[in-house]
């Protein structure tokens, strides 16, 4: 399937939480496969631009710690697109689908869902990391609101 063939995340995402999620994602999964600083880098440099400096480090934590879940428990390769594409790999879109499930508390979707991203018929360190994220996400969303002025004002703690 070409890159143009693919849906679009805003398809996929239900909001810019989400969207933002993805794009930090992408950039984890990018320095977690290349041992790249630089991509880490990016990543918080965008979520702290989004979020702050004290939430936007605290997401993309939760979200390394989705990543490393899905490298642990995943038997296949991972698929994904650049952070900054508008288009979404199967694979995200799981991944997508499994936090939001996450995000509504949905623990028996979520770990269907989480079963289908890692492949096996199991996936309790996903499913932990995934209902983590989505907490974090939560508290982080309203800040997504907030102009850049105001923000360092309203951190989540």
């Amino acid at each position: 399937m070409t890159s143009r063939n693919r849906p679009l995340l805003t398809a996929v995402c239900a909001d810019q939480a989400e969207v933002l999620a993805l794009s930090l994602t992408r950039f984890i999964a990018a320095g977690s496969m290349t041992a790249d600083a630089a991509c880490w880098d990016a990543a918080h440099a965008c979520a702290e631009e989004c979020l702050g400096w004290v939430a936007g480090p605290r997401l993309v934590a939760a979200l390394a710690g989705v990543m490393r879940a899905v490298q642990a428990e995943r038997q296949s390769p991972w698929s994904f697109m650049p952070a900054s594409c508008c288009r979404i790999t199967d694979d995200e879109s799981d991944l997508i689908a499994a936090l939001q499930r996450a995000r509504r508390l949905d623990r028996n979707a979520l770990g269907e869902v989480s079963r289908r991203v890692a492949g096996t018929e199991a996936a309790p360190r996903l499913v932990a990391a995934l209902e983590a994220a989505a907490e974090t996400l939560e508290a982080v969303a309203p800040l997504l609101a907030v102009t850049p002025a105001h923000r360092s004002a309203r951190q989540v703690h």
